[in-house]
Order: structure tokens, then C-alpha cells, then sequence
């Protein structure tokens, strides 16, 4: 188990701060930067971010709901819908013998 520095000494001893909290997602190492005073991470990471101040931003964070930055509920939701629509209508034309083989849109039906 190897001992994880959590705080530098600048400027010849005279000022003590802690280490940034970031982890890099391909080396799995900390960051090296020391964090802002009062936060637990640095400049670059995020520690100057205050957030949302306003209700109404607060508010469109929240409705926003992004997964990876390209994915929200609306966008999701609509797909589902696409997905059911796209579902009967093969559902149908099964019915009527136009489309043979494998389903394509969704899981085929317990038989």
C-alpha cells in the first residue's frame, strides 16, 4: 500500500495546501496540481465552478438530465416511442405476410 501525498508545501514552507482530487481515467493517477483554497480540486479540474445560481438554471440542469453529454430524457423518450411505432408496424406486416426471417426492431414476441 503505497502512501498518497494529500498535501504540498510551496514557496519555501511558507504555504501548505492540498492536492487536487482528480484521477485520470487512462493512468488512474492523481492530479499533481494543488487544489484551490477551500476546495478539493484544482483550477483545471473544475474547482473555480461555482454552479448554477439562478433558480431557472438550477432548474434547467435538473430538466437537462444528461447522460455523456449527448443524451437527454426527451431524446430517450423519443427514441422509446420511435422504437414502439416502428414495433406494430412490423408487428403488422408479419400479420400480413409481407416480412419474413429475423425481427429487426425489437425483441419478437414469446411464442
Amino acid at each position: 500500500m503505497s502512501y498518497v501525498q494529500t498535501d504540498y508545501t510551496t514557496l519555501g514552507g511558507r504555504v501548505t495546501c492540498t492536492q487536487c482530487s482528480a484521477k485520470s481515467k487512462r493512468s488512474q493517477e492523481r492530479c499533481r496540481n494543488p487544489a484551490i483554497k477551500g476546495k478539493t480540486k484544482c483550477k483545471h479540474h473544475g474547482g473555480r465552478s461555482t454552479g448554477c445560481k439562478t433558480p431557472e438554471g438550477k432548474a434547467r440542469q435538473i430538466a437537462a438530465n444528461t447522460k455523456h453529454g449527448r443524451e437527454t430524457r426527451a431524446i430517450r423518450e423519443e427514441r422509446s416511442a420511435k422504437l414502439a411505432e416502428l414495433y406494430e408496424l412490423e408487428k403488422e406486416m408479419r400479420n400480413m405476410g409481407m416480412v419474413e426471417g429475423s425481427w429487426v426492431s425489437r425483441k419478437p414476441p414469446n411464442r
